[in-house]
């Protein structure tokens, strides 16, 4: 009689959340329903019921992102994606972030288990190298040239459980320059392991690139990462990352740089209550070991960051972003001066501010107009480095 009393209490302190759980897959049924028949606005409904029953359904919150991108909420689209699923080297606008998202979720509702996007990009850019105390010392501007610049990549998204997805990236990125300066040849890859925590998002895994660095030599960089979201609303989410890294350059003159690094971040993004414009302001802190010699030793850095996008349709879409840095080494650098009281350890800010317009003409496709400024002021003039790059792409979406 006890066992069975106790088996009694048991299936009844139980019941409430199947309950909760049948509930929720109604409701993300029903969900699903009104997005077929475009009404997101009750589609939403739906799916924010089910998530009051199920917290973390992997199902309610594609929906309800899905939902937000109907209704052109993109910023808060982007915020509710990225509480299930989250890529790497996605383009810095949120229609195409919000659009890539909602492609790999309607691969999830009609039951595919495995998802999958790519992209091509090419067109045509302007670099030039402005005056700085270094080309002062060195006898004049740099580089003013033009370049042909070819992306293509793509991702793939499956469950491995019921609520964790694994999600890789391979991003490949290149450069033709009209003159006798280095190409640029760059490959990134991402591979990570995510799931949602009721509001929040866990996510964990590995990610580096291979870059060319001139004259036959490379730089080979990889690492293992994990962040936190921490959501807080629709509106707001909060997120905190580390990552341990090696950065490597294997062989030729370039192998003393080859360092170890270790690295913190925090960030913080909110969408404003039409769900079109998104801010984000984010902060960094981390330390490098230099492993093989480097003139300049160790190092120490922190940085802030921000950006700001604005969807002014369902067809243009405006970003603006900008970065501060600060590195300090630890050792002085005798091969600049001969007068030992002139000896200094460096000490580099680094500026960076970029932007553009993106135009989506037609499914899929989108014209980019983009500009990145450049500058680089350091206590030893000769390290000293400034440059503007515009370049407009066409871009394809699959």
């Amino acid at each position: 009689m006890a066992a069975l009393a106790l088996a009694c209490c048991l299936a009844l302190a139980q019941a409430p959340a199947y309950a909760e759980a049948a509930s929720a897959k109604e409701s993300v049924t029903r969900g699903q329903e009104l997005l077929d028949t475009g009404d997101y606005a009750a589609a939403r409904a739906a799916f924010e019921k089910a998530l009051d029953d199920d917290p973390s359904s992997v199902g309610a919150h594609l929906g309800l992102a899905r939902a937000y991108y109907g209704l052109g909420e993109y910023s808060r689209a982007v915020l509710e994606f990225e509480n299930v699923l989250r890529f790497g080297d996605l383009p810095p606008d949120m229609l195409d972030q919000a659009a890539t998202y909602d492609a790999l979720a309607a691969q999830y509702e009609a039951g595919r288990k495995l998802r999958a996007f790519y992209y091509a990009e090419t067109g045509v850019g302007y670099y030039r190298e402005n005056s700085s105390a270094a080309t002062d010392i060195f006898g004049g501007a740099g580089d003013d040239v033009t370049f042909w610049p070819l992306r293509v990549g793509g991702g793939l998204n499956t469950d491995v459980t019921e609520r964790h997805s694994l999600n890789a990236t391979l991003d490949y990125r290149f450069r033709w320059y009209d003159s006798d300066r280095r190409n640029d040849s760059d490959w990134r890859w991402n591979v990570n392991l995510s799931r949602p925590v009721d509001d929040d998002s866990l996510r964990f895994g590995m990610r580096g690139r291979v870059s060319y660095r001139g004259d036959g030599q490379h730089r080979n960089d990889w690492g293992v990462f994990a962040t936190y979201g921490l959501g807080l609303g629709p509106n707001d989410r909060l997120t905190f990352g580390g990552e341990v890294r090696e950065r490597r350059y294997p062989r030729g003159p370039l192998r003393e740089r080859t360092r170890d690094i270790a690295e913190f971040t925090g960030s913080w993004t909110h969408s404003l209550p039409n769900g079109r414009t998104s801010l984000t302001f984010g902060a960094n802190l981390g330390q490098e070991w230099a492993t093989q010699d480097r003139p300049d030793g160790d190092a120490s850095f922190w940085g802030v960051n921000g950006e700001v996008d604005h969807a002014f349709s369902d067809e243009v879409d405006a970003f603006f972003w900008w970065s501060y840095l600060n590195e300090g080494y630890d050792e002085e650098r005798p091969d600049f001066t001969t007068d030992q009281d002139l000896l200094v350890e460096r000490n580099d800010d680094l500026w960076n501010f970029g932007g553009g317009v993106v135009w989506r003409f037609a499914r899929g496709w989108s014209l980019r107009p983009t500009f990145e400024y450049n500058w680089e002021e350091s206590n030893i003039p000769a390290l000293a480095y400034s440059s503007t790059e515009l370049w407009l792409t066409l871009r394809k979406s699959f």
